[in-house]
């Protein structure tokens, strides 16, 4: 298992432009490590990871900051060079506990069959960041492979409830959140319909909300009330075409 490659709200083509331009600028500046690290992220956000190493691997050597580190070993996780990623990781740790680096050196110890260690590192990482939605997530996958069905069903639920966390704080229109990978587990899914519940109460004019309920139901088996949900979906967005798919395929 590999970490996702950075997103980026450039095309490609713009970001290949802007590598472009730092190799030319580094010809005239090579002990510019700030520019040469703007390099090495958009290698990697263009998927070219062993020649990010390399110029991150520079970083390093002109300025060994914990920054570089961490993005060094997150290249070498992308790269499938599991073990130099751990010690990267591990040389952030010795100087800051960040739950970035705990998470991601968890990812390249799950990548090696070291479990148990993996499951330790993820619990470092919540424990400093008790929201961090994706090391949850990753250590109810662990747990499951450690045949801990219990512990990683209690993991799963957290991370349920954290996707509907943010929107007591933010309008719902903002709210950015995907249950699809929830939808297998029919314990899970009793969870995620009793959520999404709550969620259309406290905003009953967000379409999405009841698409998603749609979703759960479905998954459910409530055919008839995921039908409603779909239909009410589309009562309050037309134009909903995902919605309006669901419920006519029936």
């Amino acid at each position: 298992m590999t970490a996702d490659a950075p997103r980026s709200y450039y095309s490609e083509g713009l970001i290949e432009e802007a590598v472009q331009e730092n190799r030319r600028k580094l010809v005239g500046e090579p002990g510019n490590h700030l520019l040469r690290c703007s390099l090495a992220n958009g290698l990697v956000r263009l998927g070219k990871f062993e020649e990010a190493i390399e110029h991150y691997q520079k970083c390093i050597e002109l300025n060994p900051s914990s920054e570089y580190w961490n993005n060094l070993g997150k290249a070498l996780l992308n790269a499938g060079r599991y073990q130099e990623a751990v010690d990267a990781f591990a040389r952030v740790i010795e100087k800051n506990r960040w739950p970035d680096a705990f998470f991601h050196q968890a990812q390249a110890y799950r990548s090696l069959g070291i479990l148990e260690k993996a499951n330790d590192q993820l619990c470092e990482a919540i424990k400093l960041n008790p929201k961090y939605r994706e090391a949850l997530n990753e250590r109810a996958h662990i747990l499951e492979a450690l045949n801990r069905k219990d512990e990683a069903l209690n993991e799963y639920k957290k991370v349920i409830a954290l996707f509907f966390a943010e929107y007591q704080a933010q309008d719902a229109e903002d709210y950015c959140y995907e249950t699809s990978v929830l939808l297998d587990n029919s314990d899970l899914v009793e969870e995620l319909i009793r959520q999404l519940r709550r969620y259309i109460q406290k905003y009953p004019g967000f379409a999405d909300g009841y698409y998603k309920l749609g979703q759960a139901l479905e998954a459910k088996g409530l055919k008839n009330e995921a039908m409603m949900a779909f239909r009410k979906a589309l009562e309050i967005n037309p134009s909903y075409e995902t919605a309006r798919k669901c419920f006519w395929k029936r």
